[in-house]
């Protein structure tokens, strides 16, 4: 069963990218024998640009954060 409204908003998401960016997708998904490892969707992803806002987003946590974790 499927979900056409999901459908429809993937195809208008893939619709907006870039001609070369619609291209490489293309070929990932031609070269996919199967599901899309979790990996190559974040490879694609990155690819396109999807977390590019998020270098603007501020630091929420440091190193001095929380409590200390020690191995053993």
């Amino acid at each position: 069963m499927t979900n056409p409204q999901l459908a429809e908003n993937l195809l208008a998401v893939i619709r907006s990218l870039p001609a070369a960016d619609r291209q490489w997708l293309l070929l990932q998904l031609e070269q996919d024998n199967g599901d899309m490892s979790a990996n190559a969707l974040a490879q694609m992803a990155m690819a396109g640009g999807a977390f590019d806002d998020l270098a603007a987003e501020p630091d929420l946590y440091s190193f001095s954060d929380g409590a200390a974790v020690s191995a053993g």
